[in-house]
């Protein structure tokens, strides 16, 4: 019951910062993967600075990061840590780039056992002002 209010509020969370991305992002929106253990490098053009709309580390999916990995590692797809989209939009958010450790002491371990990536969707938009 607490996963399945975690994962609601990660979704509520999301669609909120989605719901707006036509606002925020006049260009393309990317997507950026992470393994676990290293780290997310976002960087955006000149006058442009990186707005985040949407983030998960864990897994959702089992072909993302999976070189080389036990299937034990891979078998959860329902792995979410609901505070990703804060923590990388406070380290990221307005600035041209910035890095984020795709790591446990960064998010917490949402699933023991588990091999996980942080995954985040971002667009490039101009500065304000």
């Amino acid at each position: 019951m607490v996963a399945l209010c975690l994962l609601l509020t990660l979704v509520f969370l999301n669609s909120i910062l989605l719901i707006s991305a036509d606002d925020y992002c006049k260009r393309s929106i990317d997507i950026a993967t992470a393994c676990e253990h290293s780290v997310l490098d976002l960087s955006c053009p000149d006058h442009t600075r990186i707005k985040i709309l949407a983030a998960n580390y864990g897994r959702t999916e089992r072909r993302i990061c999976s070189y080389r990995r036990p299937y034990g590692q891979l078998r959860d797809t329902h792995c979410y840590s609901p505070n990703s989209v804060l923590i990388v939009a406070r380290s990221c958010n307005w600035r041209k780039r910035c890095s984020v450790p795709a790591t446990n002491s960064v998010f917490s371990d949402p699933c023991v056992g588990t091999y996980k990536y942080l995954r985040v969707k971002y667009c490039c938009r101009r500065r304000r002002g």
